[in-house]
């Protein structure tokens, strides 16, 4: 069997490494290097219990995906011989305010119920915990299990570990058509044709400029994030992910300090901007006071493959079953990583439907053409974000 898959950032590189795992003939294709798109903003964040909680299908979809990442993790650390940096060592979110703090004695009651290990803390005693928080912070919730993982490194070591398994890949190359025909499907890309048995698109915001025989664009939209990276420089650095009502934080061993990260509906502009960063450096400073002592290293950008209703695009088109769609993530690309490349892989090798494709189908938001799942379309009017807290 071949596939191809198109988008080599966090997703497509996971989906192209379970795929040469499980003895298919990939090739990887995008129009960057590795990880260019959204991965290369992307904080790493493995935060079920604070990301899903806009949505309950989405808190269930992220829960499944994070029990998976120990094994994940050791295994594309064993095959690619890259010691990506990976820690579950919890999350601190911090209440500044008495208002804050009854949100999130709201949120310890949510997970009380769902029966998730949490821990509450006083303002008084956070600095036990973190003492790089504010000594004004009024109150602390200690999540057990969440963590995070350094996003670049590891979309080196899964295209590594693809590589060393038999995948191919080829950048720079943009594919401007996707074009099923019987049992194969043609790949349209710099002027040339290439043909598979299944096709994957996971190009992230970019898979809606990807046209599709006979399909409408598939319904993603991109949402800018723009990402800090702070040199610490005085004090200790937060042990743990450190989350605020503005922003959040991750630490990288030994001096590193990410902050991020904005919200903002600007299309495909992947400009970095003076009032982004000044937003993220005024929650910083606010949240860990030692931050304004730091200096401020990098300033990443990434457009993040948002859909009408938050959650991902993960499924065969009905109109054209060989192809796959694998993208719309939006800020849980890395934490929903291994499950989608599960989710995919069964599907193309052992054609088997995993059950979340009902809520996932990528055609779900319209009434296209009749076939095997959901149906092809777009949104009506373009779907936008909910503002939400980070």
């Amino acid at each position: 069997m071949t596939v191809i898959v198109v988008g080599a950032g966090v997703i497509g590189a996971s989906v192209a490494e379970a795929l040469a795992r499980r003895g298919v003939a990939v090739t990887v294709l995008d129009m960057r290097a590795p990880g260019r798109g959204a991965s290369q903003a992307s904080a790493g964040l493995l935060t079920p219990f604070i990301e899903g909680r806009v949505n309950p299908a989405l808190l269930d979809l992220c829960r499944r995906g994070l029990p998976l990442w120990d094994e994940f993790i050791a295994r594309i650390r064993e095959i690619s011989g890259a010691d990506v940096e990976y820690a579950r060592s919890g999350t601190l979110e911090i209440a500044l305010s008495d208002d804050e703090a009854a949100r999130l004695a709201e949120l310890r009651t949510s997970l009380v119920e769902l029966g998730i290990e949490s821990q509450w803390i006083e303002g008084r005693d956070i600095a036990r915990f973190e003492p790089a928080v504010s000594p004004s912070a009024a109150a602390g919730l200690l999540i057990a299990h969440q963590g995070f993982v350094a996003a670049m490194p590891l979309v080196k070591a899964l295209m590594q570990a693809a590589r060393l398994q038999g995948a191919q890949l080829e950048s720079p190359v943009e594919v401007v058509r996707v074009a099923p025909r019987g049992d194969r499907v043609d790949v349209h890309a710099d002027g040339r044709q290439m043909n598979a048995d299944v096709v994957v698109v996971a190009a992230g915001t970019w898979s809606g400029r990807v046209r599709i025989t006979d399909v409408p664009a598939i319904p993603v939209f991109p949402m800018r994030g723009q990402l800090l990276q702070l040199k610490w420089a005085s004090g200790p650095l937060p042990k743990r992910p450190v989350w605020g009502t503005r922003i959040y934080t991750v630490p990288w061993q030994p001096d590193t300090l990410l902050v991020g990260a904005t919200l903002e509906d600007v299309g495909f502009d992947e400009r970095t901007s003076v009032a982004g960063v000044h937003d993220l450096l005024a929650g910083v400073g606010e949240l860990l006071p030692a931050a304004w002592q730091a200096s401020l290293a990098d300033v990443r950008v990434g457009l993040r493959p948002a859909t009408g209703d938050l959650l991902p695009l993960i499924g065969p088109l009905r109109a054209s079953p060989r192809v796959i769609v694998a993208t719309g993530h939006y800020r849980n690309g890395v934490l929903l990583a291994p499950l989608t490349a599960d989710i995919v892989a069964r599907q193309i090798v052992d054609g088997e439907s995993d059950p979340v494709m009902a809520i996932t189908a990528p055609d779900r938001f319209g009434t296209g053409t009749s076939g095997t799942l959901g149906t092809s379309g777009t949104l009506g009017t373009r779907g936008r974000a909910p503002t939400e807290r980070p």
